[in-house]
C-alpha cells in the first residue's frame, strides 16, 4: 500500500509540476533569522483568502482581485512520512496570554498550502484553478552543512583552519586546539580521548553562533536532532600536522571516514529532502545583528552567502526541466525583522541589504534566475508613528505594550564601513521585542508580505 501511495503521490505531482499547479517554495535563513515567523505568518495570511477584507488587506497583491481568488488554506500533505509544520502551536504561542514567539525549529518539516482562484482558460470545463505551495521548514543550524557537499575532509580541515586564524582574536579557540594537538592522527582511535576533543570543537562552534557567526559548522554539532551520540558526528577538523603515513584504521582515515558518511547520509540527504526541487526561493537575511556583531561577524554573514548559494540550481526550467531538472527563477533576497527601525529609515536598510548580498545576487542573475530586493517582517512587533522631539516631528516606535515608552531605535548605514558599523553600535538601541497582542482569529501584522506574494506567487495564478 505505501507503493502503491509512493507512486500515486509522484505521479500527481508529476502532473501538477507539467501544468504549473504546484511552486516548491524554499525559506532559506540562517539561525535566528526569522523562517519559523516567516511560514507561521505565510500560512496565517493565505488562510484569509476568500474572506472580505483580504484584498483591502493587501493591496499590492493585485493578483488576489485580478485572478479572482476565493480560497487559501492547508492541503494534504504531500509526504505522510514527513513531520507537519507546526502552524497551530506556533500561532498558539501568539495569541496567548502573554504572547510568545513560536518555538525555533528543531527538526524538519513540511506544510503544503493550496490556492483556488478562477479559471480564464476559454478550453477547461472546470470553473476553478489549483495552485498548490509546498515548504519544507528545517533548524537554520543544518543550512550552512550545504557547503560540506563540495569540500572533501582535507578541504574541509583546511577550511576550519584558515577560518581559526581569521577568528583568533575574536573567539577563544584555545580548548579544542590544545586539546586536538595530543591526539595522534597515525595511530588507532581512542574513542574517549576523540570524544573530548569533539566536545571542545562543538563548545567553541557554539560561543561561534552565540556571537552572531554564521559559519558554523557541522551544524548538526550544535544541534544533533536525532544524531545525538552517534558515532558519526564523532570527528573534528584537522588543523594539525598530518604524519605521512595514516593507514586504514588510524584515527585520521577514521575521522575522514566519518566526515564522507556524514556528508553522504546526512547532508546530502537532507539537501535532496529540502532544497534539490525548489522552484523559487525567499532568503531572509537580519542585516541588523550582522552589522550588530561586528566587523567579523557582518564579513562572515557576507561571505556566508556567496558560499551558500553555489549549492543551489538557478535560471529558468521548461516544462520537461521542471520534472527532471529543477531551477530556481524567481530569488527575494528580503532584510527580516524590518519593525525594529522606523519607516525613515526603509531605504538605508535595502541599501545596506543590497550592498551585503551584491556577489550572491550576481551569481543569481548570471545563472538566469530573476532576483528581488525587499524588506519585511512576517510578525510585526511595532507601529511607527510621529513624535515631537526638540520641536520637530519625528518617527518613533511604540509596541503593544503599556511599560514601553514610544522610542526612537536609531539610524542603518546604507551600507558597510568601519565607521558606520561603530557608530550603529554606539547609538542604535537593538531591543528584544515582545510579540504583538493578537486575539483569537486575528491577522498576523506584518510589513511588505503582499509586494512578497505577488512576486513569489502572480505569474503562477
Amino acid at each position: 500500500m505505501n507503493i502503491f501511495n509512493d507512486l500515486t503521490n509522484a505521479v500527481n505531482r508529476g502532473i501538477n509540476l507539467m501544468m504549473d499547479r504546484e511552486i516548491r517554495l524554499g525559506v532559506t535563513g540562517l539561525s535566528r533569522g526569522g523562517k519559523t515567523a516567516f511560514i507561521t505568518s505565510l500560512v496565517n495570511l493565505l488562510s484569509t483568502f476568500g474572506e472580505v477584507g483580504t484584498a483591502e488587506r493587501l493591496p499590492r497583491f493585485t493578483a488576489y482581485d485580478a485572478k479572482g481568488i476565493s480560497y487559501g488554506g492547508l492541503a494534504r500533505p504531500r509526504d505522510l512520512k514527513v513531520a507537519a509544520f507546526p502552524y497551530q502551536n506556533a500561532y498558539a504561542s501568539l495569541i496567548s496570554e502573554p504572547p510568545a514567539w513560536p518555538e525555533p525549529t528543531i527538526g524538519i518539516s513540511e506544510i503544503r498550502l493550496e490556492l483556488v482562484y478562477r479559471n480564464d482558460d476559454w478550453f477547461s470545463l472546470s470553473k476553478k484553478n489549483h495552485l498548490y505551495i509546498d515548504i519544507w521548514d528545517y533548524p537554520g543550524e543544518w543550512l550552512m552543512d550545504l557547503m560540506l557537499l563540495k569540500l572533501d575532509y582535507a578541504e574541509f580541515s583546511e577550511k576550519i583552519r584558515k577560518r581559526t586564524a581569521a577568528l583568533s582574536s575574536v573567539t577563544d579557540m584555545s580548548e579544542w586546539i590544545k586539546a586536538g594537538a595530543s591526539l595522534e592522527a597515525d595511530k588507532p582511535v581512542r574513542e574517549y580521548e576523540l570524544h573530548r576533543v569533539v566536545q571542545a570543537y562543538t563548545s567553541w562552534l557554539k560561543q561561534c553562533k552565540e556571537q552572531g557567526f554564521a559559519m558554523v559548522v557541522p551544524g548538526r554539532f550544535v544541534l544533533p536532532g536525532d544524531l545525538a551520540g552517534a558515532p558519526i558526528l564523532e570527528f573534528v577538523p584537522w588543523v594539525w600536522d598530518i604524519p605521512e603515513n595514516c593507514g586504514s584504521g588510524s584515527l585520521y582515515r577514521t575521522m575522514e571516514e566519518r566526515y564522507e558518511a556524514y556528508r553522504e547520509q546526512v547532508v546530502r540527504k537532507f539537501y535532496r529532502d529540502c532544497f534539490s526541487g525548489l522552484d523559487r526561493q525567499i532568503i531572509l537575511i537580519d542585516c541588523l545583528k550582522a552589522l550588530m556583531g561586528g566587523r567579523e561577524t557582518f564579513m562572515d554573514i557576507n561571505d556566508t552567502f556567496d558560499v551558500l548559494l553555489e549549492n543551489f540550481s538557478y535560471g529558468n526550467s521548461s516544462l520537461l526541466g521542471r520534472l527532471f531538472s529543477p531551477k530556481i527563477d524567481k530569488v527575494i533576497f528580503a532584510a527580516a525583522k524590518a519593525d525594529m527601525v522606523t519607516m525613515d529609515q526603509y531605504p538605508n536598510l535595502l541599501s545596506l541589504l543590497r550592498s551585503m548580498v551584491k556577489q550572491a545576487s550576481t551569481r543569481v542573475r548570471a545563472d538566469g534566475s530573476n532576483c528581488e530586493f525587499m524588506i519585511l517582517s512576517a510578525i510585526r512587533a511595532t507601529k511607527c508613528m510621529y513624535a515631537e522631539h526638540e520641536g520637530k516631528q519625528v518617527q518613533v516606535l511604540t509596541t503593544d505594550y503599556g511599560d514601553e515608552a514610544p522610542f526612537f531605535p536609531g539610524s542603518v548605514p546604507p551600507k558597510w564601513s568601519r565607521e558606520c558599523m561603530e557608530f550603529f553600535q554606539k547609538y542604535f538601541e537593538m531591543r528584544d521585542l515582545r510579540p504583538p497582542k493578537i486575539n483569537p482569529g486575528d491577522v498576523i501584522p506584518e510589513i511588505n508580505m503582499d509586494i512578497l506574494l505577488q512576486y513569489i506567487l502572480g505569474d503562477k495564478l
